[in-house]
């Protein structure tokens, strides 16, 4: 598998920082480079077997296949490339080809075959290649008592820290790894302590499956851009983010324009990234967290930001998707190699590149619960 290969870490003068300078994640210069050879893609769509779904979905590409986790039926329906059904693990059952998962709210596959899952009550749970449960356990994320903590004894805790959106989840060796926020009712504060919350709190939290409990905090603190209108951004402050098979970290945050890579021990070593072409980046400024979720679904779905990384080890390539805005009828896709941008090219809508099969590159699974029908999009250069 081809490796990333990075310019040595140098710090040119000249160029503004990637962050403030007291944060070490955003210590590096920007190298933002342009060498457009991809002007636009082909995509097919592939439509999959039909299977008794709910339309509440995790998908992705493992090894050679493509598969489907129902979240309600606990069901992993598994899928050759050519949308064929391969075969169906798991369902809800205690035999340990099966699972008591009610509801899983982050999965992963780990480098060994191995499924992790995970629930809301704080129970993570792995099975083997073949699907057969291997191990459970438990974290008591004990939220009561964190609710008379202060501002310093919450920011470092990975207790304050289990709000999840789901959608990303990755990870290395026997370690996992998932997007958060701050989750007490004295947390997340991000209009009242906005420059504390902006410098302060973490975005990635580990989990050790060997050790089986929590390990670091990661992706703390926000670039520079957010301290501009900060308030505007308040619905855009998530990150996404992948972590490539020799353990480096790809980070982009919804309303940032750069690509922060970072080692094993998450040591900066590169910052990219170019805006996306079409953006609607003209935020509301919201003065409450009451007013922001009162308006979230209309802002979200209207603006423009970066909702996607996916980084694929077999090419060498990173993918950044993004939402151009309600005025498209379009996303846009970044393809990067060696953190030159190659590509920034149209796709339909709600297109996340999730991995390859030779020769294709395929996307997440797209539910049409109104037609009752899955597919995917496809691709090659």
């Amino acid at each position: 598998m081809m490796r990333p290969i990075w310019m040595p870490y140098v710090v040119v003068g000249v160029l503004f920082a990637c962050g403030t300078k007291d944060n070490v994640n955003f210590s590096l210069a920007p190298d933002s480079k342009v060498e457009i050879s991809i002007r636009d893609l082909s995509v097919d769509t592939l439509y999959l077997d039909s299977v008794p779904s709910s339309y509440m979905l995790f998908s992705g590409v493992h090894e050679d296949y493509l598969y489907v986790l129902d979240r309600r039926l606990c069901q992993l329906y598994r899928f050759e490339t050519s949308g064929k059904l391969r075969d169906k693990k798991l369902g809800v059952g205690h035999a340990k080809n099966e699972t008591d998962i009610i509801r899983p709210d982050l999965h992963a596959f780990l480098s060994d075959g191995s499924l992790f899952m995970n629930n809301a009550n704080g129970d993570y749970y792995t099975y083997d290649a073949d699907f057969i449960y291997k191990d459970r356990f438990r974290i008591h994320y004990n939220r009561r008592s964190d609710f008379t903590k202060s501002w310093e004894e919450l920011y470092p805790s990975p207790y304050s820290y289990i709000d999840t959106d789901g959608e990303c989840c990755r990870a290395y060796g026997h370690r996992v790894f998932y997007s958060v926020c701050l989750s007490l009712r004295n947390g997340n504060d991000y209009f009242g302590q906005t420059e504390n919350y902006l410098r302060q709190a973490a975005n990635i939290v580990e989990v050790d499956l060997d050790k089986r409990g929590f390990g670091r905090l990661l992706a703390v603190g926000y670039p520079d851009s957010y301290r501009e209108r900060p308030l505007s951004k308040a619905l855009f402050n998530k990150v996404r983010f992948d972590v490539a098979d020799n353990g480096e970290f790809f980070v982009t945050y919804q309303a940032d324009s750069l690509i922060y890579c970072y080692d094993e021990t998450y040591r900066p070593v590169a910052c990219f990234g170019v805006e996306g072409t079409g953006m609607d980046k003209e935020y509301r400024e919201f003065a409450t967290k009451k007013e922001t979720y009162e308006n979230a679904r209309e802002e979200m779905s209207s603006r423009g930001f970066y909702n996607w990384l996916e980084w694929v080890d077999e090419t060498g390539v990173l993918f950044r998707s993004y939402q151009k805005g309600d005025v498209a009828d379009v996303d846009g896709l970044q393809i990067y190699r060696d953190g030159v941008l190659v590509g920034d090219v149209d796709v339909p809508k709600g297109l996340r590149v999730a991995g390859y099969v030779s020769p294709y590159y395929y996307s997440y699974v797209m539910p049409d619960e109104e037609r009752e029908v899955l597919y995917v999009y496809r691709f090659k250069f």
